[in-house]
């Protein structure tokens, strides 16, 4: 069976980024009257959506003489881990040394990954807030003024990646099918800003809905500790484009679990706890809506960097 990529062999594995199928949940949607679309960018070399920027940013970097492909320059990125594995990629193929700077209490396993792939850990105190990352990165930039941040949360490269790539992707898989709904966790901000603006010069009528874990309020600056990792990351992105997003979607952290698993089971589409919330957000959605609705949301990572989260087989009762 062939993919629908195509194109021969690829020089690396950075060729392969982006392309990511579109996917209907129909199981998953029977019964709410609504038809739900899942963007599959776990898919993705590195495992998630955030390849997609990490290359755009470095790549510009590049054209910008800020970098210099093999020089060994230092590039430092506070992560959760995915853009981290993206860098850590780009790192590998195109010479430079990588530095990131992860939440203590995020995923043991991909920091493993990313340990093995060549990257430099630092370890930031999540107890001090959720951007404690993005603090420590600054610091280090501080101390190390040859290093280079690429500063995914501020760089217009990373909603630019979405504007170009990804948005018309999706569009080139609906071949003209409207979406009425579009429902994206928020972190940077660059995809649910990329995405929604191109979208909706194509479908005025499309409304955009944010997703955020209980307890957070993006708009109002609230945040919280919690365990639905990539999203509300401790401030309002200056990437985010707010006029883009309609209203934000509250889903609990038991809730994106749930549906992380639920997803599992009826489609075998095995994402992390950010996508359960989405699907979460989702299903609330198209339940509250009078009409039939196209919905479209995304998988952003693997669950195999949450294993914690799921039920030991060991558990189970033997027959």
């Amino acid at each position: 069976m062939t993919t629908s990529r195509g194109g021969g062999v690829r020089a690396s594995v950075l060729e392969a980024v982006g392309s990511t199928p579109l996917v209907a949940l129909d199981r998953l949607a029977a019964g709410t009257g609504c038809r739900i679309v899942l963007k599959t960018e776990h898919l993705n070399p590195g495992g998630s959506h955030k390849a997609r920027i990490a290359l755009n940013m470095v790549l510009a970097a590049e054209r910008e003489g800020v970098l210099v492909r093999g020089s060994g320059q230092t590039i430092v990125e506070p992560t959760g881990g995915n853009t981290g594995m993206g860098i850590a990629m780009a790192g590998a193929v195109l010479g430079y040394r990588v530095v990131l700077v992860i939440p203590d209490n995020y995923s043991k396993d991909k920091q493993r990954v990313l340990a093995a792939m060549g990257a430099e850990i630092l370890l930031s105190d999540s107890s001090t807030g959720n951007n404690s990352h993005g603090e420590l990165a600054n610091r280090l930039v501080l101390e190390n003024p040859t290093w280079v941040l690429l500063n995914q949360g501020a760089n217009p490269n990373n909603p630019d990646a979405h504007r170009n790539a990804t948005a018309l992707e999706i569009l080139d898989d609906l071949d003209g099918e409207p979406v009425d709904h579009m429902v994206a966790g928020i972190g940077t901000g660059g995809h649910i800003t990329g995405v929604g603006e191109i979208l909706r010069k194509e479908m005025p009528d499309l409304r955009v809905h944010g997703v955020q874990p209980e307890g957070c309020d993006l708009f109002a600056g609230t945040f919280r500790r919690h365990r639905v990792q990539g999203l509300s990351v401790g401030y309002v992105p200056p990437v985010l484009n707010r006029d883009v997003v309609d209203d934000m979607i509250t889903v609990g952290e038991s809730e994106a679990v749930e549906c992380m698993k639920l997803l599992m089971r009826t489609e075998g589409i095995a994402a992390g706890p950010s996508t359960g919330a989405n699907i979460a957000a989702a299903l609330r959605l198209a339940r509250s809506l009078d009409g039939p609705a196209t919905i479209l949301t995304f998988a952003y990572d693997g669950a195999h960097d949450y294993l914690d989260l799921l039920s030991d087989p060991t558990d189970a009762v033997v027959s």
